[in-house]
């Protein structure tokens, strides 16, 4: 019996015995034709047109020889693609993990406006440049995954592979808050229109679809504290135009306008109260001074006075449900 490293000696030398056995047949076949094979590679192409019954004479050789070399260009170039993606994946993780750190120490400052307010309303200091950067880091790389989906250099499935549909939600759920704090903070919403419909980056857009097409198993999704990242990534966006809306209440004197932003207004209300009831935001929804905190206290206010409603989340505004 022969050593365990003389097996894997042999298992590595695997594809050179297979390669030298292959030219050491087409030798014998094709010695009287004088067709010696150049390489190992162009003697597994001529035993491959062989094995299809196709003669290097034949006019039909040189095409399917063309063929079968692009085949291997393409069978092998998008799986090392995907190999070379994990490991740069690896190398940007760093970015996201300062990220991580710096919502951490947003959520906990005795500011207490969060995460989203704090990126928001940021001053020079080297910290919150350093997180600009690591956010327009993370961009670039994702942007390139897609770039290279997109130009068939990925499997045919890459979309469906765990690893990356949840890499690129968490993403999303991480740094789409700071890309929605940096359009108002800088007001593109003045010359461009509100996030969502004309700010929002497509990459985005394109890692919705991804995380709607994944394979979800039943599962009790209930959460019995806020989620470590608001679960709806246009949130913050949504609560911009809602504040929008509100002064848009206050300046119209048409009373058919004031009712249709008020509907607005209102399913907004509605699809936070579902959010945060289920846990679905992070900490920094519910911060004291945060923007919907904010927005929220200005919208009962308006409903007590003007449509003398019963406020909305009568537990958040008792401070029940703020951490």
């Amino acid at each position: 019996m022969g050593s365990p490293s003389c097996s894997i000696e042999d298992h590595l030398k695997y594809g050179d015995y297979v390669g030298r056995i292959s030219s050491q047949f087409l030798e014998k076949k094709s010695f009287m034709l004088g067709e010696l094979p150049e390489s190992r590679y162009e003697a597994g192409v001529a035993l491959a047109l062989q094995s299809l019954g196709i003669s290097s004479q034949e006019p039909v050789a040189g095409p399917a020889k063309d063929c079968l070399q692009a085949a291997r260009r393409m069978g092998r170039t998008p799986n090392l693609n995907c190999a070379n993606l994990a490991i740069k994946l690896s190398k940007i993780n760093p970015y996201r993990a300062e990220i991580e750190w710096y919502k951490a120490l947003c959520d906990r400052s005795d500011d207490q406006m969060g995460y989203y307010d704090s990126f928001k309303q940021r001053g020079a200091s080297k910290r919150d440049s350093k997180v600009n950067l690591n956010r327009h880091k993370l961009a670039r790389f994702w942007d390139n995954v897609i770039n290279l989906f997109e130009s068939n250099q990925l499997p045919h499935d890459f979309q469906r592979h765990r690893k990356w549909v949840y890499a690129s939600h968490f993403y999303k759920l991480l740094v789409e808050p700071l890309d929605i704090a940096e359009y108002y903070r800088t007001g593109m919403h003045h010359s461009k229109g509100h996030y969502i419909n004309h700010g929002r980056e497509r990459r985005y857009q394109i890692f919705d679809r991804w995380w709607k097409g994944r394979n979800v198993r039943d599962e009790d999704n209930r959460r019995s504290k806020f989620a470590s990242l608001t679960q709806d990534t246009c949130f913050w966006a949504k609560v911009e135009e809602a504040r929008d809306l509100l002064d848009d209440v206050r300046s119209t004197r048409d009373q058919r306008h004031s009712a249709l932003l008020w509907e607005k207004i209102d399913f907004f209300a509605s699809h936070a109260k579902t959010l945060v009831e289920a846990k679905e935001v992070s900490i920094d929804v519910v911060a004291k001074n945060s923007s919907f905190s904010l927005w929220l206290m200005d919208y009962n206010e308006m409903k007590l006075q003007m449509l003398q409603f019963r406020p909305q989340f009568p537990s958040f505004m008792n401070g029940e449900i703020v951490p």
